[in-house]
């Protein structure tokens, strides 16, 4: 059983060491300026989605091992109620990528559509322009918030 806990520890590092990358990428247009740019949405519920992965992991494969002795107590007392706080940052990234979806959808158009009706506007080039006002912004970030 050792060689499977070391295993999935070692996964959990490389996975951990992958997210932290992306999050130091995003991490630019996470703190911008302007809150309901797509830009800004795209950037924060990456942040988030990922950070949520990042405490989960840190919490559910190295917390254990850290704290070997005194894990089997801590798990009596707090149990799995620590995921609640792991699931309410995903959602709240989950939601920045609902808005980014909607907010992809023409400003004309936007009222006809709800953000759970969003994932279905037909536009398939919404996302693209998306990722390109985002790589604009890295480029230049003293130009403010770029929007699609």
């Amino acid at each position: 059983m050792a060689l499977i806990e070391a295993i999935a520890a070692a996964l959990a590092a490389l996975g951990v060491g992958m997210s932290c990358l992306i999050l130091r990428g995003v991490w630019t247009g996470h703190r911008s300026r302007g809150g309901m740019s797509a830009t800004y949405r795209l950037s924060a519920g990456v942040f988030l989605v990922i950070s949520a992965y990042v405490a989960r992991s840190l919490y559910w494969e190295f917390a254990p091992l850290a704290a070997a002795g005194v894990w089997s107590d801590w798990f009596a007392i707090t149990g799995t109620a620590i995921n609640v706080v792991f699931s309410a940052i995903f959602l709240r990234g989950l939601y920045h990528l609902l808005v980014l979806l909607w907010l992809l959808i023409p400003l004309e158009e936007r009222p006809d559509w709800s953000l759970l009706e969003a994932p279905w506007y037909p536009d398939r080039a919404a996302f693209a322009r998306a990722v390109q006002a985002l790589r604009l912004r890295w480029r230049s970030p003293s130009k403010g918030d770029d929007d699609v």
